[in-house]
């Protein structure tokens, strides 16, 4: 038996990664005979960090992709925030170009039904959906798969408006995900001061709210850096030019800062986050890669997907909006963790369990569709 596997993978996302490694090593778990293939963004950058022998082929390569589905028994899209109309939608373009993100998870989906293909969507985020026509192609989209579990409450209620309803909640990959030693993490424990993560990313969908928000952000760490003994570490996440030149320049704006970049593994990298007395992230997984280590983390929500996931973890506080100017509450959260690391250590800790177990439904319900999908 072999499954495909379609989401953003092989784009240097550490994230995106993470989910795979965690996908692969469920399929695993389940049946280690099952044979699996992986769309790919790009050729040069590597997918899958994992012991298993792992097929690939390019997503964008429709005629690819298309043979590879002739051999498959299931195809899994996902995980991820995969279904959303940032870059708009024209499903005029489904065949001719995969612009936008629907265009490009939705064509595999249809090729799969046309060849009796059991389709399941595995741990996915929905939304936003800006357009009318975005939200009746979910619909569509949506009523097409076979299984779907969603990660989040606020992508289950989403696609209940637009009337699917075959959607169970469970959680993100990446909660069950282990970490692996690196040695990187020495230099990290050679100090005896309070090691704190910084995560920002690029953002062209706020770019005036982002801008403001990091300027007052970076004078703030000044300060912090005068009250507290603080090694600053920039993690970038991501392997993009973009953002490593970012990640730079926020290191050289601080000064007293170490780029660590995503140079390895998602499991190296999330056990560089485990280093940590606190992260302050935008990226949703560097939140969940710290808090999963038992790290403090503090969210910048510049999209509904990082403060949904500190709702449904109970730690609302936790989180600052990216449109938020007042920086009040986000300070203060801050400097009552850096005096207070052991304490929020163990609040983090109390969490862990609430998207762990629900993150479980996801092997249950691929359990399911691996044993129905040899049916099909």
């Amino acid at each position: 038996m072999k499954i495909f596997i379609h989401g953003f993978y092989g784009a240097g996302n550490a994230g995106d990664d993470a989910i795979l490694e965690a996908i692969i090593e469920t399929i695993k778990e389940i049946n280690g005979k099952i044979e699996i293939v992986v769309s790919i963004r790009s050729k040069n950058i590597p997918a899958y960090y994992g012991k298993e022998s792992i097929q690939y082929v390019l997503g964008t390569d429709i005629p690819a992709v298309s043979k590879e589905l002739e051999t498959c028994s299931l195809l899994i899209v996902g995980g991820g925030g995969l279904f959303q109309d940032y870059n708009s939608f024209d499903p005029g373009n489904l065949f001719t170009n995969q612009r936008g993100a629907i265009n490009y998870y939705t064509y595999p989906i249809i090729l799969a039904k046309m060849m009796a293909i059991r389709v399941m969507f595995y741990g996915i985020g929905v939304g936003p959906l800006q357009q009318p026509i975005s939200r009746t192609a979910m619909k569509w989209i949506g009523e097409l798969a076979d299984d779907i579990t969603v990660r989040d409450m606020e992508s289950y209620q989403l696609l209940k408006e637009v009337g699917v309803t075959k959607q169970v909640l469970t959680a993100d990959p990446v909660t069950r995900l282990g970490s692996t030693f690196t040695n990187e993490a020495h230099s990290m424990n050679s100090n005896k001061k309070l090691n704190v993560g910084i995560n920002l990313r690029n953002w062209t969908y706020a770019e005036q709210d982002a801008k403001l928000f990091q300027q007052q952000f970076i004078h703030y760490l000044h300060l912090l850096a005068k009250a507290f003994p603080i090694t600053y570490y920039v993690m970038p996440f991501n392997k993009l030019p973009s953002e490593m030149v970012k990640a730079e320049q926020i290191a050289k704006e601080l000064g007293n800062a170490e780029v660590l970049p995503y140079s390895s593994s998602p499991k190296k990298y999330k056990y560089l986050c485990q280093q940590l007395d606190l992260m302050i992230a935008m990226r949703l997984h560097a939140n969940i890669f710290s808090i999963y280590e038992g790290v403090p983390s503090v969210g910048i929500s510049y999209d509904g997907k990082v403060e949904q996931f500190f709702q449904e973890i109970q730690l609302p506080t936790y989180c600052h909006s990216l449109s938020n100017y007042d920086l009040s509450s986000f300070k203060q959260i801050i400097q009552d963790i850096l005096n207070n690391t052991g304490h929020h250590k163990r609040v983090v800790q109390d969490k862990l369990a609430i998207l762990q177990e629900r993150e479980k439904i996801n092997k249950d319900v691929l359990t399911k569709a691996i044993e129905l999908s040899k049916y099909d």
